[in-house]
């Protein structure tokens, strides 16, 4: 097999590259710069700490929960702009819903309950076809993209994501300070007409077919094999790289309003470091990563984003210091990271069947960090009110949560050095239609 590292890359390979870091902006990117902002919206509509962990499992997990959807539509169709466009017009839809939820909870704010859980809802629809657009535009990538050239194109596609999304992330900000509903309402709208754009670039998109089977058949080559080591191996990894990051994702936020009275923009605008550092390291480790591999570069970013985990826990002494030093080295998360581990996915699992296997590492993963995430907001509830005086500063709940975050993320380096012992399939070159 040629030496991938050394060939050229065609104009069609870099205009695809380009397009599908526009595309990942306007259906995913918009989302990530909303995210912020549900912790505003669930206190707005008169939710607390269990609606707020709930939330953030929901972010985090549904994706990954219900991203089989996305291998349904794949399956259906047998092409992927197909069904990505389907994905998107569906998730449009949702969107919608979710704006026309908040007008009316500003204008009805008896009924607030009620639209709590609509809105709840809505976003855990988004989510699941989010995560089912993710999975289809994976399985495209693997399919459309050699093995040694994943790190050039996934790193290039996600740093012009970035770059727009912390333009996006710099006017959600502005349009955030002092808002309402009403003024989410229109954030959201953003969101959606984003969406409905992307519908349209997608189908600018170069297109291969499908290779998806069935999750349960009688003909063995036609099924996934549910014996397949590496991909229990990458569900321990996620579970454990997620469980604490996502219990603390989804306090963070009501974090820094209670202990430093933050307003909605500034936090914006702290989450936004990770995106400034994250187009240096995608352009960094996608082209490290093609010439030695996936596995070293995941191990060190893994170990390093982990330990940076307890910088929250000493903002007990030293402020905000931490927390935006933690945003820094967590630049080399974030899409970095999923980029590396959606690659070594690409890599292990066989090329026949590989979105099922996606979808099902995923939705394994999805039901372990919802009940995770669930169960977190409920003891963060139980133990508000908790603080004593360490080493003359107040050491809260808040504080004792990020460590118990911070070591369950780094159990996570067992199964990924396991995994290291694994023997990576070969790719077949990709089958494009125009």
């Amino acid at each position: 097999m040629a030496d991938l590292r050394l060939e050229p890359k065609t104009p069609g390979q870099k205009k695809n590259r380009i397009k599908f870091g526009v595309a990942s902006l306007l259906y995913n990117g918009d989302e990530a710069a909303f995210s912020p902002l549900h912790t505003a919206v669930i206190r707005a509509l008169g939710g607390g700490d269990v609606h707020l962990g709930f939330m953030g499992a929901m972010i985090q997990s549904m994706g990954q929960l219900f991203s089989w959807i996305g291998t349904l539509i794949l399956k259906a169709n047998r092409m992927h702009r197909k069904a990505l466009i389907q994905a998107l017009f569906l998730a449009s839809i949702v969107q919608g819903l979710i704006v026309a939820t908040l007008l009316t909870g500003h204008a009805r704010p008896d009924i607030s309950a009620v639209l709590l859980l609509v809105y709840i809802a809505s976003v855990a629809v988004m989510g699941m076809l989010t995560g089912s657009q993710q999975n289809i535009v994976v399985s495209w990538i693997g399919e459309l993209v050699p093995v040694r050239q994943r790190g050039w194109f996934v790193s290039g596609m996600a740093i012009v994501s970035n770059i727009g999304l912390v333009l996006l992330q710099m006017l959600f900000a502005r349009l955030a300070r002092n808002a309402g509903l009403p003024g989410y309402a229109m954030i959201m709208g953003i969101v959606f007409l984003n969406t409905l754009v992307a519908c349209f670039l997608v189908a600018t998109l170069s297109d291969c077919p499908a290779r998806a089977v069935n999750f349960v058949s009688k003909r063995r080559g036609e099924r996934v094999d549910y014996f397949f080591k590496p991909l229990w191996g990458l569900i321990w990894f996620e579970c454990a790289w997620r469980s604490g990051r996502v219990a603390l994702v989804a306090f963070s936020t009501a974090y820094l309003l209670d202990h430093f009275g933050l307003r909605m923009d500034r936090i914006i605008l702290i989450h936004m470091i990770v995106n400034l550092v994250n187009i240096g390291m995608l352009f960094l480790m996608g082209r490290l990563s093609d010439r030695i591999g996936i596995f070293r570069p995941l191990a060190v970013i893994t170990a390093v984003c982990a330990c940076s985990m307890l910088l929250w826990v000493f903002s007990a002494w030293w402020g905000l210091l931490p927390i935006i030093a933690y945003q820094v080295i967590n630049g080399a998360a974030g899409s970095t990271h999923w980029m590396l581990v959606n690659n070594l996915s690409l890599e292990l699992y066989p090329a026949k069947g590989r979105p099922n296997y996606l979808s099902l590492s995923r939705m394994v993963t999805g039901v372990f960090i919802i009940l995770v995430s669930t169960v977190a907001g409920w003891v963060l509830s139980q133990l508000r009110g908790w603080e004593i005086n360490l080493w003359g500063a107040p050491f809260t709940h808040y504080h004792m949560f990020f460590l118990g975050c911070t070591l369950a993320t780094l159990t996570s380096l067992l199964p990924l050095y396991l995994l290291r012992l694994a023997k990576p399939s070969i790719d077949e070159e990709a089958v494009v239609v125009v």
